[in-house]
């Protein structure tokens, strides 16, 4: 593990933090292979009920190092094809198959594969005066033809991948993209209060609809229903089924464990 990332778990919350302020938390190699790991940590350790991912500093993260992606730990592969898909790719998928909660706290910049981390989770809380954006066009390169489509639609879509223009937190939001959008002061608050309400859920039902809907996002309506049985089925033998039915029959607040 390099100090480019940083890793802290407390109150069932985990923090990955990047921690590259001088270059605007850009990611290199070593900050990619941190983030899967400390995801895959997450999602092996039952004590975690909810992920942040943040960025020290003033922005949350301007995107790939384009410098130079390559470190002594983890140098670029020789093989191209290789070397895209062992990128930030990597790390969407990561998050997509974590069965927990992601909470992105964005400010200042969201950008390039930034933004497509930001995408990949299940909420963004950003301050406002956040810029969100692909610009991989300005560069010469094709990337981020999945996600922002898949949220905004392929016009809009279209817009900011061909002109690479950036665009705030007002046009984010009203698109859905964002649960709330806050002053900076406020970001921190507004972050904490939301980790902490998750953390006290019934984290391991949320993790099973989010499996649900990642599965079944492009399927038939009869498909979709037989993913969403199957994962209402998986539910009543939790814990927190159990809890939550007592708690109901009992008239008191339920005390989920994320089991």
């Amino acid at each position: 593990m390099s100090n480019k990332v940083i890793f802290q778990v407390e109150n069932h919350i985990a923090r990955i933090r990047l921690n590259r302020p001088n270059a605007l938390n850009a990611l290199d190699n070593d900050m990619i292979a941190d983030l899967i790991d400390y995801l895959i940590e997450s999602k092996k350790n039952d004590e975690i009920r909810v992920v942040i991912i943040e960025g020290n500093g003033k922005a949350f993260c301007a995107g790939d190092d384009l410098v130079d992606m390559g470190t002594e730990n983890n140098p670029n592969p020789t093989d191209k094809l290789t070397e895209y898909s062992d990128g930030y790719p990597a790390v969407v998928l990561t998050m997509k198959n974590l069965e927990k909660p992601i909470i992105i706290k964005a400010q200042k910049y969201a950008l390039g594969a930034g933004f497509e981390i930001a995408l990949a989770a299940d909420f963004i809380i950003a301050s406002t005066d956040t810029k969100f954006g692909l610009p991989f066009v300005l560069r010469g390169i094709s990337a981020g033809t999945y996600l922002l489509q898949k949220r905004i639609g392929y016009h809009r879509a279209a817009r900011y991948l061909f002109l690479g223009e950036m665009f705030g937190t007002e046009e984010a939001f009203n698109w859905g993209l964002l649960y709330k959008q806050v002053e900076l002061e406020a970001l921190d608050q507004e972050v904490e209060k939301l980790a902490g309400h998750l953390s006290m859920s019934a984290t391991r039902a949320i993790g099973l609809m989010k499996k649900a809907m990642h599965t079944s996002e492009c399927m038939a309506i009869e498909e979709a229903f037989q993913v969403q049985t199957y994962s209402t089925l998986a539910s009543f033998y939790t814990e927190d089924y159990a809890e939550g039915k007592q708690a109901f029959i009992d008239k008191r607040e339920s005390n989920f464990k994320g089991k």
